[in-house]
């Protein structure tokens, strides 16, 4: 059975992500098209649109995806590297054959002879990153700088040129597919027929009209409020007020400096407020953001993981009937994880805590199963 992976955050699915995995399918010959999501929290360290289990069926119910596995929190709130390593082992435990992905160059082959080049192995990156570190950047911020010093013919300040840099540096077994990223770019928030999802997102907290998606993610927009980062404020301040400076330093991505920045900025009148109040060259948007998802799970440091090549376990949330067979291709042979069991323990804190603003009382790790959408 050829399968082809994509990883992806559908925050929300929409109809980039519907062209992306369609032109994947066809250029690659997949039987099956597989999504490694995002949980209930991003890459960035922003609360998901929708939860999970309603994303990955919006994205299995539009057509273009016949499987959806989860991206544990643990490992999908990192910096991109980390992300993609564990994306990508989830993607080669599934004996997928290739992982296409959008970027802005669409040249895969650029993209392969750029992470194959050790960049940052030379001592000209070390001395440019050295240098930028000094000037105050923040550790992504510095790598992109060294990096185009050394090697200016692949942009690395791009967000999906970053990602699909680091699935190549990650992949062992698995091929690399490219799809260029049609109409807007990530942070693009002009209105077409392909918007970007923070286009999408921003959009719809200002008019309420939902734009650019498939019918499947239209009609999650009409059954439940779109979730952000604003809902959570009341809760985050409490705990940047009341928790001490050694208890944050003892938290994921919290150091000693960042630490007092925080507890200041629980005095800010929202969480944008807070957000800007804390944001410098070091520590960025996306770090804070990362840090204050650390802070509302009470995510302590001796938690991470260790090694992020070999996710422990692949747990489905929603699948049509090839899904279903791609799962049985494998199955014998995967860490499957259908029902609830305390490999999850983690995972229930984290939705636990997704929920609080949103008064669902069904939102609850323990009685999810997999979803399965008839194809017919």
């Amino acid at each position: 059975m050829q399968k082809t992976a994509i990883i992806a955050e559908y925050n929300p699915f929409h109809n980039g992500h519907y062209y992306q995995a369609q032109t994947a399918r066809q250029e690659t010959g997949a039987d099956a098209m597989i999504a490694i999501m995002s949980a209930q929290f991003t890459q960035r360290g922003e609360p998901a649109s929708f939860d999970k289990w309603k994303r990955a069926r919006a994205a299995v119910e539009s057509g273009a995806i016949d499987l959806v596995v989860e991206l544990p929190t643990k490992y999908g709130v990192q910096r991109a590297d980390r992300f993609a390593m564990s994306a990508v082992s989830i993607a080669e435990q599934l004996r997928c054959q290739t992982l296409s992905f959008g970027s802005e160059s669409g040249d895969v082959d650029a993209i392969l002879h750029a992470a194959q080049s050790n960049v940052e192995e030379t001592p000209l990156y070390k001395e440019a990153l050295h240098q930028a570190l000094q000037e105050g950047h923040s550790s992504a911020q510095a790598s992109s700088r060294a990096f185009r010093t050394v090697y200016p013919s692949f942009d690395l300040t791009r967000p999906n040129n970053i990602l699909a840099y680091h699935y190549a540096k990650a992949a062992k077994t698995i091929q690399l597919h490219t799809v260029k990223r049609l109409g807007a770019d990530y942070h693009d928030t002009s209105l077409t027929d392909v918007m970007s999802a923070t286009g999408i997102r921003a959009h719809y907290l200002e008019t309420g009209e939902v734009r650019a998606v498939p019918a499947s993610t239209e009609a999650m927009f009409q059954s439940q409020s779109m979730t952000h980062w604003e809902l959570f404020w009341h809760v985050l301040q409490y705990k940047l007020r009341t928790l001490p400076l050694h208890t944050l330093s003892e938290l994921v991505g919290i150091d000693t400096s960042l630490a007092p920045r925080l507890k200041r900025a629980g005095f800010e009148t929202s969480f944008e407020h807070a957000l800007t109040s804390v944001s410098t060259r070091r520590y960025t948007r996306t770090s804070i953001q990362r840090a204050f998802v650390s802070i509302l799970l009470h995510w302590l440091k001796e938690e991470a993981p260790t090694r992020f090549d070999d996710v422990p376990y692949v747990r489905p949330l929603a699948f049509n009937d090839i899904g279903r067979v791609a799962l049985r291709d494998v199955k014998q042979e995967l860490p499957l994880i259908g029902k609830y069991d305390e490999r999850l323990d983690f995972e229930a804190r984290v939705t636990e805590a997704y929920r609080l603003p949103l008064h669902n009382d069904t939102l609850i790790e323990h009685r999810q199963r997999p979803q399965f959408i008839s194809s017919k």
